[in-house]
């Protein structure tokens, strides 16, 4: 969100209703929506979203952020495979909603046809990467591994089977599979 130039101050519920509202049409319209549609969903002028949001890619991510990685909270388990179950779980319980679901969806498409596209897409997994490397750097301190080097890898095992099988249409994993999953990062983490 941009910054303000001075005057009066941006309206947190203003903000909020425009990042809501940008929540609720993206599952239907993708990044095919526009400043005006945002607007009126919200019930401000358009002025107002421009004010906060100079480009569409600074509207979607906004959303798109509170939408997913927002709302995972980092576990502290005491232990790295504790850890990393309750994130792939998290990440699960996120994904497995049809907003999130349509959201993932769209930014695929959109990473094909334009850059902007591409760099929601890179700006969500920085972040996803940021948490998995908050759960490798405290394995660190409490001595269950030698370094973070692997954290990419750890984060795209995730993201990858996320992914490819909201991209193929497949369902999501089921329990058993989460687990198994935290499991194998947490071998990968250790390689």
């Amino acid at each position: 969100m941009r910054k303000g130039r001075g005057g009066r101050r941006p309206d947190p519920a203003v903000d909020e209703a425009i990042r809501r509202a940008t929540a609720e049409l993206l599952p239907e319209r993708g990044f095919d929506l526009t400043f005006d549609e945002v607007a009126r969903h919200a019930g401000v002028g358009r002025t107002s979203v421009f004010r906060r949001y100079a480009t569409k890619q600074e509207l979607i991510l906004a959303a798109a952020e509170q939408i997913t990685i927002d709302r995972i909270e980092v576990p502290d388990t005491g232990t790295l495979l504790g850890d990393l179950t309750l994130a792939v779980r998290a990440v699960h319980g996120v994904f497995a909603e049809p907003a999130t679901q349509a959201l993932a969806r769209h930014a695929l498409v959109a990473a094909l046809r334009e850059q902007a596209g591409a760099v929601i897409i890179r700006t969500l997994l920085d972040r996803r990467l940021e948490l998995v490397t908050a759960l490798l750097e405290r394995a660190v301190e409490r001595g269950e591994l030698s370094g973070t080097g692997r954290a990419r890898l750890v984060a795209d095992l995730l993201s990858g089977m996320l992914m490819a099988r909201l991209a193929a249409g497949q369902p999501l994993p089921e329990e058993q599979e989460c687990d198994a999953l935290a499991a194998a990062m947490a071998t990968a983490a250790a390689a």
